[in-house]
């Protein structure tokens, strides 16, 4: 199904259940409108610059000559028209400022598509083909006020508040050709602390800092009981079996009769990072089925 543009434009997220191959184009294109809006952008930027020079040197003309226009009527005429042209230029300054918002609103956040494709690709190997994937994502900032969580006093600066931030910007859901299903989340964490701080000649002045607390990856499979019953008879062993980089840490792990759930956090230096996110997830997946497969042999040996 084609991309809403419009839709896109104003929510910034991509939502959709569909197969595969029909995600894949829709990400290919929404890469596509990104590079676009980037490029359009760019060139409305550098043409807001020009008009907006322009602009100064003949607003600079105009108050010149206006002494002078009232005892001259030639050069009332040139006043006149190069008011003409200060209000054009003034005009095209506004309409390039505009089409900069309305394009760098599509600028969207390229490590966050190219990795989902990265995904896709990955998870193909193991998808029926004509099976229906559901993907959200988002690329929306983490610091925004729909994201707020929490807000609580700073620890040690008197009167500065710290607000936390969660956005849960990947969601995918989709089921293997072992029956198994998954449900990937990504969420971004963030703090921003605030107030007012007295400079050293005695002014207040009101700052703010954003600091990243890295990304949470969450993983959940649910599997089919015949054939990976024996999970749970490997639980004190499975922690074993989970090798992740060291940029990321485990937050959780719980094992059910059916599910395995498995948290990890990446640490905010990587928090962007396509290339270690992406590995971080792929060391998530492949140490689960590691799980799941010696457990498939365990339960074979009891039958």
């Amino acid at each position: 199904m084609p991309i809403e543009l419009q839709k896109l434009r104003q929510s910034l997220i991509y939502e959709d259940t569909a197969i595969l191959d029909s995600i894949k184009t829709d990400l290919d294109d929404i890469a596509a409108l990104s590079q676009l809006a980037e490029i359009k952008k760019n060139k409305f930027g550098k043409q807001a610059i020009y008009y907006f020079v322009g602009a100064a040197i003949l607003g600079v003309i105009s108050f010149s000559l206006s002494g002078a226009a009232a005892v001259s009527g030639f050069l009332g005429i040139v006043a006149f028209l190069i008011n003409l042209g200060l209000i054009g230029l003034i005009i095209a300054w506004i309409y390039t400022l505009f089409m900069m918002s309305k394009f760098g609103r599509l600028n969207l956040i390229n490590y966050r598509y190219n990795l989902i494709l990265r995904l896709m690709e990955m998870l193909a190997r193991d998808l029926d083909e004509t099976n229906l994937i559901y993907l959200k994502l988002s690329f929306k900032k983490n610091e925004t006020n729909e994201h707020k969580t929490n807000t609580i006093e700073h620890p040690y600066k008197s009167g500065w508040k710290i607000d936390i931030y969660e956005n849960q910007w990947l969601n995918i859901k989709g089921r293997f050709l072992d029956k198994t299903r998954f449900v990937l989340t990504i969420t971004g964490l963030s703090k921003k602390q605030y107030g007012w701080k007295r400079s050293s000649s005695g002014k207040s002045k009101y700052k703010s800092k954003i600091k990243s607390g890295g990304l949470e990856i969450n993983l959940i499979l649910t599997y089919p009981q015949r054939r990976y019953g024996a999970v749970k008879v490997l639980q004190n062993d499975v922690r074993e079996a989970i090798k992740i980089p060291q940029l990321a840490a485990v937050r959780g792990l719980k094992i059910t009769d059916r599910t395995i759930n498995f948290t990890v956090r990446i640490d905010p230096q990587f928090a962007e990072n396509q290339e270690k996110i992406y590995q971080t997830i792929v060391a998530m997946f492949l140490s689960l089925y590691q799980v799941l497969n010696l457990a498939k042999m365990l339960s074979k040996e009891a039958v």
